[in-house]
């Protein structure tokens, strides 16, 4: 993420991820499954801005800039943002302002989504740790930094990525446990994609419930090879290894997954997948040109949304954060 002040508090440009590799390992005795995943961040962004009170209200004002926010039909909940408690961008600034002892502290809250629920992008994950972020520059000190990592892993399991996961300025990192514990990764050179995102989305409950009740004896696959080719800049290769485990379990769902996966049949790309828990799904491109032309087909085609998209890239929150501290 990208996080700056602005004239009444701060704000910062929030994007999402894809998961270019999802293992699922094995139910954990905490009803969570064990993953193994490499995430990697790009550039469709949310935004979001946090201001000063008079009083201790978490107020959030949820909007959507042109061109997003309209439903393809009613059962379409892309964009049903929750703007009260239910939203984890506040949930994740109360836990912060009881744990730094500032229950007293309230905040305007305004995010500006781009980023589509029950997608698998994981907005509302890059949404709370920008909320975290925000907080300790509203009510802490640089040090209060671990306090925002330790509440991170408590209160989602990919918020952490988007808080820990850069490398030399890229936002690519192999996850495990429930996908808190992060290890960033060498990335060789950027990438160009396309995502589109139909109008049903998944459940991560409901997926992960769907789960082959021969899913216990099924081998089990690593993300070697992908980590090899994303250090080396090989991706662009016949092969790139993406890989979804859930993607059979999402099938059970919606038939959105397999229309998806045949609209990028179309095209000549360097792989296609599903990311998270879907319905979300994205391919690899050539080019940032090539690129364009799938997302514009797509969307004059209907019927999905369809977003070109790079690998982001940004420095580590704890350079941006004692940037802005030297600034002030």
């Amino acid at each position: 993420m990208i996080v700056e002040k602005s004239l009444d508090g701060f704000r910062s440009i929030v994007p999402c991820k894809i998961n270019l590799f999802l293992e699922v390992l094995g139910k954990r005795e905490d009803g969570y499954h064990s993953l193994d995943t490499v995430m990697m961040a790009v550039s469709l962004v949310d935004e979001l801005e946090v201001t000063h009170r008079n009083d201790d209200r978490l107020e959030l004002s949820v909007l959507f800039p042109e061109g997003f926010g309209q439903p393809f039909d009613s059962g379409d909940l892309a964009w049903n943002i929750p703007a009260n408690q239910d939203n984890l961008v506040v949930r994740a600034l109360d836990a912060l302002r009881k744990s730094l002892g500032k229950q007293s502290c309230g905040a305007n809250i305004q995010l500006k989504k781009r980023i589509p629920s029950m997608a698998g992008l994981g907005g509302g994950s890059a949404d709370a740790a920008a909320a975290l972020i925000l907080g300790v520059l509203l009510w802490g000190s640089n040090s209060d930094l671990s306090t925002a990592k330790l509440l991170a892993s408590e209160l989602g399991s990919d918020i952490n990525f988007f808080l820990e996961g850069e490398h030399n300025g890229f936002w690519l990192a192999r996850c495990t446990g429930r996908g808190e514990a992060v290890q960033p990764l060498e990335c060789f050179e950027p990438l160009h994609l396309v995502i589109v995102h139909p109008p049903r989305g998944c459940g991560t409950k409901e997926i992960f419930q769907n789960l082959s009740r021969d899913f216990a004896l099924e081998p089990r696959l690593n993300p070697d090879l992908l980590i090899e080719r994303l250090s080396r800049g090989s991706m662009l290769s016949p092969s790139s290894g993406v890989f979804n485990r859930l993607e059979s379990a999402a099938e059970l769902t919606t038939d959105w997954i397999q229309r998806s996966r045949r609209w990028f049949d179309r095209y000549d790309h360097h792989g296609q997948c599903m990311s998270g828990s879907g319905s979300a799904r994205f391919c690899l491109c050539t080019t940032r040109e090539q690129a364009e032309k799938i997302v514009s087909e797509l969307r004059t085609s209907g019927g999905m949304r369809a977003f070109c998209a790079q690998t982001w890239q940004s420095p580590g929150i704890e350079e941006q954060i004692k940037r802005i501290r030297n600034e002030s």
